[in-house]
């Protein structure tokens, strides 16, 4: 009896132990500076690779085990990095007060003259060179710190010439592109839709893996049957697929809340 006595204490301690250190839904509330949004923060865990996005109050709910490190992020604030402690996993609760980032700019310094303010005085101050150009080379004009860009007095360039063949043409690919212009190879354009559908498939697969139909409908406030064409959507606007890496959640997840608002104004 005393056998069995120790053997249900150490399982009792062992379950005990097991549920400390699983994961736990924690309710967050982040505190902004007054008169600042609360809405739109991404909470990352980097531990996970789960995400979440506070409310207008700055609430949210992240699951979250001990140790985890939870990135706290917005285009205008300071990120803020929270580890896990017991204490949260124990009582389930987050509280944050998060700071405005306010970027200075940076010194701007005006040279080569030291201008006072007054026209009258610094035009004076600035030497003017007198140009008399009918008498200067080419040599001499193109030896000015000076960009020349065309103008309505640049020759019209030929796409048929190469650069170093002001007097000479190409036939071959003055043809070719006038082929290409009435009849694109085929080849190319279904392997540029191939392209197009493998990045969709990608984004749609990585999206729904890492987020289920509840973030959607909560977080993003998009309905359960828009989900497939706001994921559409994201790929038609270009998603750089590098967003999708971990290390990028944060601007993946502030990016989707910034699409989502656009989506539902369509």
């Amino acid at each position: 009896m005393k056998h069995i006595y120790i053997f249900i204490l150490l399982f009792t301690s062992f379950t005990a132990a097991a549920q400390s250190i699983g994961e736990v839904e924690i309710k967050g509330s982040i505190k902004v500076p007054a008169e600042a949004d609360a809405q739109g923060i991404s909470i990352y865990n980097k531990t996970t690779g789960k995400g979440s996005v506070s409310n207008r109050n700055g609430d949210f709910t992240i699951s979250a085990g001990l140790n985890d490190s939870l990135y706290i992020s917005a285009v205008q604030y300071r990120d803020l990095l929270v580890v896990v402690d017991k204490n949260m996993v124990s009582t389930q609760i987050l509280q944050v007060e998060i700071t405005e980032d306010i970027n200075e700019l940076a010194e701007v310094v005006i040279k080569p003259h030291n201008l006072t303010g007054n026209l009258a005085a610094d035009l004076k101050n600035i030497p003017v060179l007198e140009l008399d150009l009918p008498t200067w080379s080419a040599a001499e004009i193109m030896g000015m710190d000076y960009t020349f860009s065309p103008d309505a007095q640049t020759g019209v360039t030929n796409p048929g010439m190469s650069a170093n063949m002001e007097y000479g043409f190409q036939p071959i690919k003055i043809i070719g592109g006038l082929v290409d212009l009435v009849a694109p190879a085929p080849k190319d354009r279904s392997q540029e839709i191939r392209r197009a559908r493998a990045g969709y498939d990608l984004l749609e697969r990585e999206l729904l893996n890492r987020y289920d139909h509840e973030f959607f409908q909560e977080v993003l406030k998009i309905d359960k049957e828009e989900i497939l064409a706001f994921i559409a959507y994201l790929h038609k606007k270009g998603v750089s697929h590098a967003l999708l890496e971990k290390e990028n959640e944060l601007q993946l997840l502030d990016l989707m809340v910034l699409q989502s608002t656009e989506f539902m104004k369509r």
